[in-house]
């Protein structure tokens, strides 16, 4: 191995033996885990079933203070600790959860449902329409990645309810000091490059020369956006697999599309196994993982749209207006209220936002329940009739063919997102492109005539979603697509 100075790396004689009583120390260490070899494999580079990780995750009780949910079903947990005298909201706890134990927590969440919020502090959230509040009673159990600089709880899973602690008892639980060696402090440059527990390397590369105001918007810069819209953002994400286009020299470098796992893919993204595929799809379904995403050149998100944790089954319909060079933006503008309407008619609700370009997306959400779900054939052919009806209506100004010739003058009316594994832009994404410009959640009376897409960048668009109500109801909006395509076939 060379020589090499103490502390850069470090070759400890390994363990053959009781793995459990192995982690058992490590965990006593405030390691993070073990790796373990089987016995008589060969080293060869790469990931197999011959090594097995291990994490000694620190545990935490947390007062749960309300949850949330997804088109009507459980999501996740909302989780607080005591500071002083108001209860902190610490984060969300958003795996751990099967439908048997779901089962078994909904009465405990329903019996001590409240109509208002137990949290205190700056950093409360606000209520949505997702979310019901519980009195500060229910104590559980977590396993979680540690705290943040700012407090928060890292990748925390539900392990149970506690019965047998007073909620006005839990706080912070601070590790336990040992006598055992430490390693250096991190420098004031690296805790400063650190977002969500993810150390950034190389945190003042740019990766966009620009975004509107002469400044460059550096690594760091993405990871700090991805981290102040995250929670907003990762509803529309989770539960879905997702490509992602990364750019680790900057959107004037070699950009790629990655949508299976990698052998330096992060631990925080989640691996998924699809159907006819024999190599799994990254999957983004945790906040945190969307600094790893910023840490690996990652710039824009490409989820599909379907179900949460259901691939076979659309979840939602998204109508992407796509205008020749030649078309006034008011066109497009005028395109989406009017594909608004045509969909309102047959029964659907929508939602509108930009695409990062020129164009405007627009989002109609699914139920998908046994009684409402269809295949994605029979959604993308809803889709294309859609499309198809308004065309007919108005061939001067729309087209369903992608022809570059045929389309000048027209807009583009793009079904083809509609269909297994296609993808579209996420909600709050950046774009590939000069501007940093992001595909912005709007309400329908900003979809108006002064509307400047060019406007939301990674630079704007934190503060600008702090005080927007764009997209308010999403979850409860989500309509049955089978009584629309009856409703669409009466009009043919």
């Amino acid at each position: 191995m060379g020589k090499k100075k103490a502390g850069s790396i470090r070759y400890v004689e390994h363990f053959e033996g009781n793995g459990d009583a192995v982690l058992e120390s490590a965990a006593k260490l405030s390691l993070e885990g073990i790796i373990s070899k089987k016995l008589s494999s060969p080293y060869r580079p790469g990931r197999s079933e011959n090594w097995t990780k291990v994490k000694a995750r620190a545990g935490q009780e947390v007062v749960l203070g309300g949850w949330k949910t997804t088109n009507g079903k459980f999501r996740s947990l909302m989780a607080g600790v005591y500071r002083g005298d108001h209860l902190a909201f610490v984060g969300m706890v958003g795996t751990g959860f099967g439908q048997d134990t779901v089962r078994r927590i909904m009465p405990s969440l329903k019996k001590a449902a409240s109509d208002k919020s137990p949290f205190g502090g700056k950093d409360a959230p606000r209520k949505t329409r997702d979310i019901h509040w519980l009195k500060p009673e229910l104590v559980a159990e977590i396993e979680f990645a540690g705290f943040t600089e700012g407090g928060n709880i890292r990748q925390a899973a539900f392990k149970g309810l506690r019965q047998d602690k007073p909620a006005d008892e839990v706080v912070a639980e601070a590790p336990a000091t040992r006598a055992i060696a430490t390693p250096a402090p991190k420098t004031a440059s690296a805790k400063s490059s650190e977002v969500m527990g993810v150390v950034i390397s190389k945190p003042d590369k740019e990766l966009w020369p620009d975004a509107g105001d002469r400044r460059g918007v550096t690594k760091l810069d993405l990871a700090r956006y991805f981290e102040a819209v995250g929670e907003w953002m990762i509803r529309h994400l989770k539960g879905r697999p997702c490509s992602i286009v990364r750019a680790p020299d900057g959107i004037g470098g070699e950009k790629f599309f990655q949508r299976h796992a990698m052998r330096s893919t992060s631990d925080l993204l989640t691996l998924v196994r699809v159907f006819g595929d024999r190599t799994p799809y990254i999957q983004i379904d945790r906040v945190e993982a969307l600094a790893a995403v910023a840490q690996s050149g990652g710039l824009e998100l490409h989820p599909w749209n379907c179900a949460p944790d259901a691939p076979e089954i659309p979840g939602r319909l998204v109508f992407d207006l796509d205008p020749a060079p030649d078309v006034e933006f008011s066109e497009v503008i005028e395109a989406a209220q009017e594909m608004r309407q045509r969909l309102h008619a047959l029964g659907l609700e929508s939602f509108c936002k930009t695409t990062g370009g020129k164009g405007l997306h627009v989002v109609a959400p699914l139920t998908s329940g046994a009684k409402d779900k269809v295949s994605w054939k029979e959604a993308k052919a809803f889709a294309q009739g859609v499309c198809q009806w308004m065309a007919n209506d108005n061939p001067e100004q729309y087209l369903l063919n992608m022809s570059k010739q045929r389309r000048k003058g027209k807009i583009f009316l793009d079904y083809l997102r509609n269909d297994r594994m296609s993808t579209a832009v996420a909600v709050l994404s950046p774009r590939a492109r000069e501007g940093a410009t992001v595909s912005m959640p709007l309400t329908w009376t900003q979809v108006r005539g002064d509307l400047e897409p060019a406007g939301y960048t990674v630079r704007t668009v934190p503060s600008l979603l702090a005080k927007s109500k764009a997209w308010q109801g999403y979850d409860d909006a989500a309509s049955s697509i089978k009584s629309a395509i009856t409703k669409l076939s009466a009009k043919s």
